[in-house]
C-alpha cells in the first residue's frame, strides 16, 4: 500500500510557535540571558515546521502539475463524468431482456 499524504494532513499551524517568540520576546526585560536562549530555541522550532510542512506539500499528489494543467485535467474528468452518467441513464432506460432458463 502506497502511503499518500493529504491535504488534512499537512500541519501548517505556525500561529501558537509565533505566539510563544513573541512572549518570550516580551519577557527579555526581566530575564534577557535566559529569554534569548528561549527565544533562538522557538525560532529553530518554528523553522523545523516550516521545512516540515514544506516537505509535506511537495508529496501532495498533484503539486507538480501547474494551474493550467489542473483546471485541464480537472475538465476531462468533468466530461468523462458526464460521459458515463449519460450511459448509465441509457442502460437504465433499456428494455430488461428475459434470460432464458436451461
Amino acid at each position: 500500500m502506497e502511503n499518500t499524504i493529504t491535504v488534512d494532513d499537512v500541519d501548517t499551524d505556525f500561529l501558537p510557535l509565533i505566539h510563544d517568540i513573541i512572549k518570550s520576546g516580551e519577557r527579555e526585560n526581566h530575564e534577557p540571558q535566559k529569554s534569548a536562549q528561549e527565544i533562538s530555541q522557538k525560532i529553530q522550532d518554528l523553522q523545523k515546521k516550516i521545512d516540515q510542512a514544506r516537505s509535506d506539500i511537495r508529496k501532495l499528489p498533484g503539486v507538480q502539475y501547474n494551474s493550467e494543467q489542473q483546471l485541464k485535467a480537472m475538465d476531462d474528468l468533468r466530461q468523462s463524468l458526464q460521459m458515463k452518467r449519460q450511459l448509465l441513464l441509457k442502460y437504465r432506460h433499456m428494455y430488461s431482456f428475459d434470460v432464458p432458463k436451461y
